[in-house]
């Protein structure tokens, strides 16, 4: 599809570019040329062609559509057949159009070589609305029915049923109209003297009985009104299933053998030629009382004589001279301006009394000819119509910028030849975000002014630099490095999913930096610096990111990349709830309960509490867990509220030759009480890589412990 998007497109386009370059060619010859004689022949040349621009297309689309059928019929069909058999043999023949080749998709010389011409103009009785319309009719009148959907039919008794029922509480409505009347006229003459002496109803019984006709009244006015939005409800289902009906007929003109199943009594049977015999008759009939008989028998006739005088006469114009005398006269005043082509109006006037003396056999043949025509251009113009749609949702990349940014984003289809390919891209199939936010780095900026220390090399010197050094042992790539923010990423692709384990080495990393972070602040301590804090978030997505380019920048754009920025966020609540307090963690998270709030919706109540600790995101986790093996155990810790039992995972993370551990905390958000103190625990779990050393040194411990009683066992 891609590839007849870009031949129809390039068609046209190396058109515009030979005119262009025909005029182009005359201005680089300079001024006093195009003022020659040679100048203007040829201009006049690039005016006949632009002139003849349809007619170039059409022939150089037919020679290009031509080849891609043979390579189609030829290469590609065989192929395709031995790999895939006859699955969506249909879809590949509807790409033989050769329709969608033409300027515009129409072209009457074409028409006229391999359909039939039609009028083009709105007061043309045979354009092809008109014809088509005609035939519909024709169908439906003649009998060619489908059989209602059982869906269809119920729509048909819901709708009529709701329009009954409509027309009898409008009935019953007139009714009680009337008997209001009625009654208020008699309550109104009871109220005379010798009315009341006279009548015998009494007005009270009278008042009852217009108070129960207003009642019922109203109650049948409520009925109606809500059967309003039932019965347009009906009525558009009832539409739908009459549009489907209607192009039901639409598909059954669509097969042009259906032309000859209706109208050729020839290649039918004994009890259908005569009825397919009375339908050609009953069209013919129908042609000819809409006077378009002579127009379709004209548009067979030009055939031998179009190219003879077509150009200067226009096609349609020829066709037209067969059958109006006023036509006739225009093409003899066209005439009379060439007289170079020694044309004369003998050929058009003998086609002219011939189509008047054919008999009624000799048209019956030509409307059969027509049926078969025109339902052959109305399939193709359909299928022509649906390739068009398919091709314009096809976005051809045609520069190298719109090229590479698709080719970033994973969304290029590249069909080259052999030597015009890249090396084979290893296409990014997840990636983890690392964000390190550098807490008061406007506090920092201003103390170090004032000390007369410049704020930039500062930390370039002491933060940046030193985790840049640390990126490659670790496969990390720098997204964004610059001022409080330190962007990384580490990315998996296909060839490296068995081992890029890229969650277990942005843990690590992550530890790395909160290294650097603490051999800086014993430094700056002994030298009276501000210490720098530092919160980390660690994020896994389990795709590529998406890419923007800006100039020769690229933006990333990634849900990890928003994820990390919330995790390595530290709220001033928090910060001024646990102020003081010692523990070896340094991450925890405070919800502000709310019930029945979905996992997203509960992050915007969380506050989270991150002093130089690492949190990672639950994707993350379970990827970790997939990258390495994790062992588990329960201790009794210290938290800011007091002991409790803590859950940590630790796993050992191979890095080149050496082996790294890796200790992560599993917790659940605790209550956050509106007197501002921390209540239970909630089900929200979040994820800490752990840092204190003595942790470490715990799990060491345990390591070591049952590495001693598994080899104790194996010597037992």
């Amino acid at each position: 599809m891609g590839l007849l998007k870009f031949l129809t497109f390039e068609i046209g386009n190396q058109f515009a570019n030979l005119i262009l370059e025909g005029k182009e060619w005359i201005r680089k010859r300079g001024e006093h040329f195009e003022r020659s004689q040679q100048a203007h022949v040829i201009k006049a040349r690039l005016s006949e062609l632009q002139s003849a621009r349809r007619s170039v297309v059409r022939r150089v689309g037919q020679q290009v559509a031509q080849t891609v059928i043979d390579v189609e019929d030829n290469v590609i069909a065989k192929t395709r057949r031995a790999l895939f058999g006859e699955d969506f043999a249909p879809y590949y023949e509807l790409c033989k159009n050769r329709l969608i080749f033409l300027d515009g998709g129409k072209d009457d010389v074409f028409f006229l070589e391999h359909y039939i011409l039609l009028g083009n103009y709105a007061r043309d009785p045979d354009r092809f609305e008109a014809m088509d319309e005609l035939f519909q009719e024709f169908l439906r009148e003649a009998g060619v029915t489908f059989s209602h959907d059982p869906a269809h039919t119920e729509a048909i008794q819901a709708h009529t049923g709701l329009l009954e029922a409509v027309q009898a509480i409008q009935s019953e409505i007139t009714n009680l109209v009337e008997q209001r009347e009625n009654t208020r006229k008699r309550l109104e003459r009871n109220d005379g003297f010798f009315t009341k002496f006279l009548n015998s109803g009494d007005p009270a019984d009278l008042k009852a009985s217009l108070n129960d006709l207003e009642a019922r009244l109203k109650h049948q006015e409520c009925k109606l009104e809500e059967l309003g939005p039932q019965i347009d409800s009906a009525r558009q289902k009832l539409d739908f299933f009459v549009k489907d009906h209607a192009g039901r007929l639409g598909e059954y003109l669509n097969e042009p053998e259906n032309a000859k199943r209706l109208f050729d009594a020839s290649s039918a049977g004994e009890e259908q030629a005569p009825v397919r015999a009375r339908l050609l008759s009953q069209l013919l009939d129908r042609l000819e009382l809409q006077e378009v008989l002579y127009h379709i028998l004209a548009s067979y006739e030009i055939q031998p004589i179009a190219s003879e005088y077509c150009p200067p006469v226009h096609l349609q114009q020829l066709r037209k001279a067969l059958v109006s005398k006023d036509e006739l006269k225009q093409i003899e005043q066209v005439i009379k301006h060439v007289p170079a082509k020694k044309l004369s109006l003998k050929a058009i006037e003998e086609l002219s009394r011939k189509i008047r003396r054919y008999s009624r056999d000799e048209k019956l043949a030509f409307v059969l000819r027509f049926a078969g025509d025109f339902l052959r251009l109305r399939r193709d113009l359909r299928d022509a119509e649906h390739l068009t749609t398919c091709m314009e949702r096809i976005n051809l990349a045609t520069t190298e910028k719109a090229r590479e940014l698709s080719r970033l984003n994973n969304r290029l289809y590249e069909c080259v030849l052999p030597e015009e390919a890249r090396p084979d891209q290893d296409q990014v199939i997840s990636h983890v975000i690392i964000k390190s936010d550098v807490r008061g780095s406007t506090r920092m900026t201003q103390d170090l002014l004032s000390r007369g220390l410049n704020p930039a090399s500062h930390f370039s010197l002491n933060l940046h630099e030193p985790v840049k050094k640390l990126l490659d042992r670790y496969s990390a790539k720098k997204v964004f490095i610059e001022g409080d923010a330190i962007i990384l990423a580490i990315f998996e692709t296909e060839s490296t999913v068995a081992y890029a384990r890229p969650v277990a080495k942005a843990c690590i990393l992550s530890r790395q930096i909160l290294a650097v972070c603490n051999s800086y602040n014993e430094r700056a301590s002994d030298s009276n610096l501000p210490a720098l804090e530092l919160g980390l978030g660690v994020a896994f997505q389990g795709s590529a990111p998406t890419y923007w380019t800006d100039g020769d920048s690229r933006i990333m754009i990634s849900k990890a990349l928003n994820l990390s920025d919330r995790l390595s966020g530290c709220a001033k609540l928090a910060k001024r709830m646990l102020a003081g307090q010692k523990s070896h963690f340094s991450v925890y998270q405070f919800l502000n309960t709310m019930e029945g709030a979905s996992a997203e919706e509960l992050d915007e109540f969380l506050v989270r509490y991150n002093h130089n600790g690492i949190e990672l995101n639950e994707e993350g986790f379970q990827k970790l867990s997939e990258e390495i093996s994790l062992e588990t155990i329960e201790t009794k810790l210290d938290m800011p509220w007091g002991k409790q039992n803590v859950t940590l995972f630790y796993g050992e993370v191979p890095l080149g030759e050496s082996v790294e551990l890796l200790v992560l905390r599993k917790a659940f958000a605790r209550q956050l009480l509106p007197d501002g103190k921390v209540g239970g625990a909630t089900s929200h779990p979040y994820y800490e890589v752990c840092t204190a050393p003595a942790l470490y040194d715990l799990v060491a411990a345990l390591i070591r412990t049952q590495q001693a009683a598994t080899l104790a066992s194996q010597r037992a």
